[in-house]
């Protein structure tokens, strides 16, 4: 008995007097938004490497004409075709057969799951970015920075105590009016994405001393189109590839814009190479496709 040192390994291991507790925690992430603000279509087939989509244009115009008149003006329909690129996207997660053995030992470590669900947010995270910003090398279309969609830099921008609550107004209403004027009445937005500092101003600044209406309150019951005002952190700067803060009005109708999946995350059998098996995924995306460019508009911090 006298070998043993009590005084430094006591008669309990440290492992010994530590509780585990039963509820594990996950790291937590932003949130992944684009189908809540971008309607979604799988029309596209998967095997295809490209969508194609047609815009008719009816042109011509009706004359006065005397009653034997045979100089009828001639009215005729106009066809473009826009084409957009399909891609995949992969990535994969492994496991050996020892590591089963260890996670099976481990109450709530779920190995494969955990592992699979890693790759499912890493596909969520690209599809996001390509639905807000496409991609340049393949020539896929973002929501966010389209160099289709028309761009205003109005004067002033949401800085607080510096920039009135009319002002304030008059940005969101021009965001929400020029695209109206824009195209001759024939495209309505019903939706305005915005900065989360934005969002926090509008839904937080009292419309004025005497009022207990904020701003964001005021631009809703007096633009009654404009069904939805939501924070989307890509709009600013500092947290996207954006090199201004932006705020994106557009009409989310599927029939003005959509963003493509022709084939949603999928797992394909384990691969066994030795004692490690192989889980590969792979999906196909198309990009968002903006038909019609005048119900979207951009404005942009100076």
């Amino acid at each position: 008995m006298s070998d043993i040192r009590n005084d430094e390994v006591g008669l309990f291991l440290a492992r010994e007097l530590e509780t585990i507790l039963s509820r594990s925690f996950e790291v937590e992430y932003a949130d992944i938004k684009y189908s809540s603000v971008l309607p979604i279509s799988t029309e596209v087939a998967s095997g295809s490497d490209s969508y194609t989509y047609r815009i008719f244009d009816a042109q011509g115009q009706m004359k006065v004409i005397a009653d034997k008149g045979s100089d009828l003006p001639r009215a005729d329909v106009l066809r473009k075709e826009v084409t957009l690129p399909v891609r995949s996207l992969g990535a994969s997660f492994a496991y050996t057969i020892q590591e089963t053995r260890a996670a099976a030992q481990v109450p709530g470590m779920q190995l494969e799951q955990r592992r699979a669900n890693a790759v499912r947010r890493a596909y969520e995270e690209k599809v996001q970015d390509i639905a807000f910003f496409g991609d340049s090398a393949s020539g896929m279309k973002g929501l966010i920075n389209s160099d289709q969609v028309d761009k205003i830099v109005p004067n002033k921008w949401f800085d607080g105590a510096s920039t009135t609550t009319d002002e304030m107004l008059e940005i969101l209403n021009e965001a929400a009016t020029r695209i109206v004027n824009g195209s001759n009445q024939k495209e309505t937005p019903d939706t305005l994405l915005v900065p989360y500092d934005v969002y926090r101003i509008i839904s937080t600044t009292a419309r004025s001393s005497t009022s207990d209406t904020t701003v964001m309150e005021f631009f809703l019951r007096t633009n009654p189109f404009i069904r939805a005002i939501e924070p989307l952190n890509e709009l600013a700067a500092s947290k996207s590839v954006l090199s201004k803060d932006r705020i994106v009005a557009y009409n989310r109708s599927p029939e003005k814009l959509q963003l493509h999946l022709p084939q949603t995350l999928e797992f394909l059998p384990p691969v066994r190479t030795g004692l490690e098996f192989t889980v590969a995924s792979h999906a196909r995306i198309g990009g968002t496709a903006i038909y019609y460019p005048k119900s979207v508009l951009y404005v942009e911090k100076a």
